[in-house]
């Protein structure tokens, strides 16, 4: 509380333009679970070769669950190889804890924090670092919002009868069977050379074109993705993948 209040103890007269700049929370505002199980149509037939291909075809079932959920909120920051401290540009070294010290500034619309280009999630261009004699009113908290999440799991299966209480259960899964890749990480940390000369030091587009040794998502520069998720059979391990193929047989007497 002490930041929020004059040295007289009065409330300091911009606490409510810094309360309106920190009005987003982190939440996700939509959230939707579904499923669904779909008996299949089956070939009716009272004989021939139309009997033996109902034998094949009858009795499955689909089913599948499908999850949609907004993006979470995340912050951009900043970081100076050099003059960068919290007495640089707060003047004091305590301000600047706590998430209460300068902050990156915009020029322009950064645009949702979202989009379909993997090495352009927000408009890099219009972010640049704070000014000394910050204080900490640059930007709010929480502007920037992540990719909408979608996965779909799908799965279809036959119990076949075989007399008495034997059983055989054919079962095929498919995780991520549309190949959705849902961004979950960006690099979303600025950094520059000094508060005076603020070149960018993990640019992805340096002169405008796109840099090759950043292609990859541990290389990722500002406002690249640096991490998707990943499948791997339903939490069965044995690595993680883009799409996942499962068959089971089980046989029960």
């Amino acid at each position: 509380l002490q930041w929020r209040l004059n040295a007289d103890g009065s409330m300091r007269s911009d606490w409510e333009a810094y309360r309106d700049l920190n009005k987003q929370l982190a939440y996700q505002p939509h959230v939707f679970r579904g499923n669904f199980v779909w008996d299949l149509p089956d070939l009716v037939a009272d004989g021939g070769a139309r009997r033996a291909i109902g034998y094949i075809l009858n009795d499955w079932q689909l089913s599948g669950m499908y999850n949609l959920s907004s993006g979470t909120n995340y912050d951009l920051s900043f970081t100076y190889l050099s003059g960068g401290n919290s007495v640089n540009l707060t003047g004091s070294p305590d301000y600047g804890n706590n998430g209460n010290g300068a902050r990156v500034v915009f020029l322009g619309d950064p645009g949702s924090g979202c989009s379909s280009d993997q090495y352009r999630q927000f408009n890099a261009d219009v972010v640049t670092g704070p000014d000394p004699g910050s204080i900490g009113m640059e930007s709010g908290r929480n502007r920037m919002r992540g990719c909408m999440q979608r996965e779909l799991d799908l799965s279809i299966s036959r119990n076949i009868r075989m007399g008495g209480s034997r059983a055989l259960q054919l079962r095929f899964d498919v995780f991520n069977p549309f190949g959705i890749i849902n961004y979950t990480g960006r690099q979303a940390q600025l950094q520059l050379t000094n508060p005076t000369d603020k070149d960018i030091r993990n640019d992805q587009f340096p002169g405008g074109q796109l840099d090759q040794t950043r292609l990859r998502p541990q290389n990722a520069g500002f406002g690249a993705v640096t991490a998707a998720q990943a499948y791997n059979a339903g939490g069965t391990g044995g690595g993680n993948y883009l799409r996942v193929v499962r068959f089971t047989a089980r046989f029960s007497f």
